[in-house]
């Protein structure tokens, strides 16, 4: 089964970035129709191209202008960059080349192709992309990944992502942490998955893993360059004086978060589904900003005394003559609607009525809401809305 992804993408050259398994390849393939790819995980491309990137005008010299070269997993040769530049400018063929790790292109200091390709990101299906293909209990436990979400059997789902935890996160990040130690790099990523959704208290898991709160941070920051990972900042309201300034940590797919954390039924810690939520709520907002090119920031707000905000969206950024705007989101876990979740999205409405451009809350009932200025959408119709562009 396919199902109908949301992006579209103009005929220009295009650098895609995204994890490994939300379907790039498929999608480049399917969609874009390429009129030759090049794989570089393949071995035999991976080893001649790394060897002489030149040889990548022998490879396309028989297209013609408008036609189109896919290169799959283009960080595996970051130096191919310079050759596409030179052949988009002088043979105008079109480029689509899709990576998941940013962190190796960057690092390799090579041309990023800016002002001849246009950047953009994939992430994950998104619920509108399902339409309801699977019930939500579903998706918090397995994720939207592309073969866990399409997969029947699910002991199969499992394996795949346990060994997409192995294989890709434990073993192919691990590569690009500059960490000596593999057996410390796993249980890194096993506390990784116990914090989603969670403040990071870097002195803490330091001393769990064993090596420095300067090196668990490091290992935070790759995860995020290699695309598999999210660190949200605390947003600053000013609201009292013990406001959490630690980023929140969130796994791109609750599939994943719960194979890293090592539980395989989610009956077995309940708890955690609500933050599985709200990373499937991060998705969807994230998707939505990238297709239709939001320039968001994605904050959340804590305080002990208060509680917090799941997530507060910056939509526009403070300047030298005016503050910044944003949304605030609240999520939860519940099928019933409760007085106490809105408590402190009224707070912060009412000390910044014209910075906060909408307050609006998740959950899974099936009553929509108006209370004062506060909008609560029951899942479906908050989807339906968000990309009917009319919130």
């Amino acid at each position: 089964m396919n199902i109908q992804r949301a992006y579209k993408f103009p005929n220009d050259s295009i650098l895609l970035l995204g994890p490994r398994g939300i379907g790039k390849s498929t999608f480049v393939k399917e969609i874009i129709k390429p009129d030759l790819i090049i794989d570089l995980l393949q071995a035999k491309n991976q080893r001649e191209l790394s060897i002489n990137p030149s040889k990548l005008e022998s490879l396309v010299g028989h297209l013609k202008k408008g036609q189109i070269v896919f290169i799959d997993e283009i960080q595996k040769i970051p130096e191919l960059l310079d050759e596409v530049h030179r052949l988009i400018e002088e043979k105008k063929i079109i480029f689509v080349l899709t990576g998941s790790s940013a962190r190796k292109l960057k690092r390799a200091g090579v041309n990023l192709l800016a002002g001849r390709a246009l950047s953009k990101k994939m992430f994950p299906f998104t619920l509108y992309e399902l339409n309801r293909l699977k019930k939500i209990d579903h998706i918090l436990e397995f994720g939207t990944l592309a073969k866990s979400i399409l997969e029947k059997n699910s002991e199969l789902a499992e394996d795949f992502l346990s060994s997409y935890v192995q294989t890709y996160l434990k073993e192919e990040v691990f590569q690009e942490s500059l960490a000596r130690n593999l057996n410390q790099f796993s249980h890194f990523i096993e506390l990784a998955g116990q914090y989603h959704g969670m403040i990071l208290n870097f002195e803490n898991i330091s001393r769990e893993v064993g090596v420095s709160g300067d090196t668990v941070k490091a290992w935070f920051n790759i995860l995020e360059e290699t695309l598999v990972g999210y660190l949200i900042p605390g947003y600053p309201l000013n609201l009292t004086l013990n406001e959490t300034k630690h980023s929140r940590f969130y796994f791109f797919d609750s599939g994943v978060a719960r194979a890293a954390e090592g539980f395989q039924d989610i009956s077995d810690r309940p708890e955690r589904k609500g933050f599985y939520f709200e990373s499937l709520i991060l998705n969807e907002l994230k998707t939505y900003a990238e297709i239709n090119r939001k320039k968001w920031k994605f904050y959340y707000y804590n305080s002990p005394s208060l509680g917090d905000i799941d997530f507060i969206i910056e939509t526009k950024s403070k300047s030298i003559n005016a503050p910044s705007e944003f949304i605030t989101v609240e999520v939860k876990l519940s099928k019933k609607w409760d007085s106490r979740f809105e408590k402190l999205s009224h707070l912060v409405k009412d000390k910044y009525k014209n910075r906060v451009k909408k307050s609006i809350c998740i959950y899974l009932g099936d009553q929509r809401l108006t209370k004062k200025s506060l909008e609560i959408y029951p899942l479906d119709i908050f989807i339906k809305e968000l990309w009917s562009n009319e919130i």
